[in-house]
């Protein structure tokens, strides 16, 4: 028996891969592609005799489905996750308007979303696993039975291990002998997340119109979010999910009380509400959905822009509305990978997904043979029942790494004792804090409050020490934060049915071109703004 890979794209996106299985499986070899993003060619990859056994997908973001069309050969199907299945007629379909994808009908067609352990060839078997990442993702497992040995390898795709909008992370219990994994990290994730969350909720409550722009899969996620703060005791915002990031909110079953989807729609002043949210795409609003409704708001000043971007695009810089990005790349920081193959300890590392200094980082970094390659060779892996060091490894440091992976308490052939047990790829209850967001920071600033409590509970249920022995100065201290709460409250409630505060002022005009506003109860506003502050205005006349 035989195992190989080959970088199907390593000098674009690299996080494409041929595996080759052959030897006592079958008389025919098995080549399975896993993810088929840009500049992928599998008849390019394939030798003459061999033939295309399988396509799997491990989630729908256009750099791993950007050539799925033109690759599709020798009747081979395309495997996916059940919730990647049911989107990806949608997903292809709105790609198709704006970027080179082809064949959707046949792509669908090919399409075999699995849920469980299902046969590929010979005695080939695959099963998703929940990857975090985006809504759907899965890594998939790859078992095979050599000599009456249970192999199994593990292709991870885009992962972290935060769940995404209710859909379970990455599980760590696993126990493969080889893992392709995807070293693809970001340190900033999470605050990101937070920060775009603390801008749409202080714009919301200033009465601001908020647009949030995001790829389809990226807005559910935000949507499923800000609907969820009520767990938080904060209060959700009014959001409208439109366009085709709606279309994906219902095709995966969300519904909230406090969200309104609008597939298609002809007017998007009709959505757009001060005061509220709507959520459309692409990320950067120069086409579609999101286009019809910057158009609407990009002079308004009491309006906000909020782009999630991926960094591939260039984000809209200046408006005569706010304009506020963030960058939304659902990757895991790099302790998360250290943390990762330390639980899994695999035998075999193949890691995708980077290149240059990012790819170079994981060389002879853990107690793993790592395959850190940037070329389109074929790598043999696993042969006649053993798993082979790269070439580049000398004789007596496999030897060491060998005692170490039979000594890290890994065994062969695990899955045979915990079938059944692996998690499936379906959405559970969501948990913000394990989604990323700083609930911490958020109730500081946007918890409900409670009137109903006395200030002695409220000091009590709303900070991170107890008062006990009548300590004057941190007493103090909760009163100042109390006060201050109070007015922020009195703020944020003190506005009329449209979200705006109303003061009435009187026009005076002093000549030479100055013209002034003089505020009919200055008293009250002085409490609020003070000299130099900057505010916005709408402007309506009354009677004297």
């Amino acid at each position: 028996m035989e195992v190989s890979f080959q970088h199907a794209n390593p000098y674009s996106g690299h996080e494409s891969v041929l595996v080759r299985l052959s030897g006592g499986v079958t008389d025919q070899t098995a080549c399975i592609l896993f993810d088929s993003g840009t500049d992928v060619d599998v008849n390019g990859l394939l030798e003459d005799d061999e033939y295309l056994t399988a396509i799997v997908l491990t989630h729908a973001h256009l750099d791993h489905y950007a050539t799925l069309g033109t690759n599709l050969c020798d009747g081979a199907p395309v495997y996916t996750s059940e919730p990647t299945g049911a989107i990806l007629d949608t997903v292809l379909t709105e790609a198709a308007t704006n970027y080179d994808i082809s064949n959707v009908d046949a792509v669908v067609d090919a399409l075999e979303p699995i849920s469980d352990w299902t046969l590929v060839l010979g005695d080939i078997e695959l099963r998703p696993v929940p990857a975090g990442h985006t809504p759907g993702a899965a890594g998939f497992l790859i078992r095979f039975d050599d000599g009456g040995e249970t192999r199994t390898m593990l292709a991870t795709g885009d992962w972290t291990q935060r769940p995404a909008a209710g859909y379970p992370g990455l599980p760590t219990t696993l126990s493969p002998d080889a893992v392709f994994l995807t070293g693809a990290t970001n340190e900033e994730f999470e605050s990101e997340l937070t920060a775009a969350v603390e801008t749409i909720l202080d714009r919301v409550q200033a009465g601001s119109t908020v647009l949030v722009t995001a790829s389809g899969l990226a807005g559910v996620h935000m949507t499923a979010l800000l609907a969820e703060l009520d767990t938080v005791d904060i209060d959700p915002p009014a959001v409208s999910i439109t366009g085709h990031a709606a279309k994906l909110y219902e095709t995966l079953g969300y519904e909230y009380p406090t969200v309104t989807s609008v597939p298609t729609f002809d007017d998007a002043d009709a959505i757009l509400e001060p005061g509220a949210v709507t959520i459309a795409g692409p990320e950067v609003p120069v086409e579609g959905s999101a286009a019809k409704f910057f158009d609407r708001i990009q002079d308004d000043a009491g309006a906000t822009l909020v782009q999630l971007t991926s960094g591939s695009v260039s984000a809209v810089e200046s408006a005569g509305c706010t304009v506020e990005r963030f960058q939304y790349s659902n990757h895991p920081p790099e302790a998360a990978v250290d943390g990762l193959v330390e639980d899994l300890a695999p035998r075999q590392l193949v890691m995708m997904h980077q290149s240059g200094p990012a790819l170079s980082r994981y060389k002879d970094r853990y107690d793993s043979f790592v395959w850190a390659t940037t070329d389109r060779d074929e790598y043999t892996i696993y042969e006649d029942g053993t798993w082979v060091a790269p070439p580049w490894v000398k004789d007596r440091v496999a030897r060491r790494l060998r005692s170490q992976q039979y000594g890290n308490g890994s065994s062969l052939g695990s899955y045979i004792d915990t079938e059944g047990a692996q998690p499936d790829v379906e959405r559970g209850k969501i948990s913000l804090e394990a989604e990323g967001l700083d609930v911490s920071a958020l109730r500081t600033r946007f918890q409900q409050s409670s009137p109903e409590l006395s200030k002695s509970e409220s000091a009590t249920q709303n900070t991170d020490f107890q008062v006990e022995g009548g300590d004057s100065d941190i007493l103090e201290h909760v009163d100042e934060i109390e006060s201050r709460l109070s007015r922020l409250e009195e703020a944020l409630t003190d506005r009329d049915d449209a979200g705006y505060r109303t003061h009435q002022v009187r026009v005076v005009d002093a000549g030479d071109g100055d013209l002034f506003l003089r505020l009919s109860n200055p008293d009250d506003v002085a409490q609020r703004l003070s000299h130099g502050d900057t505010v916005t205005i709408r402007l309506q006349n009354t009677p004297d």
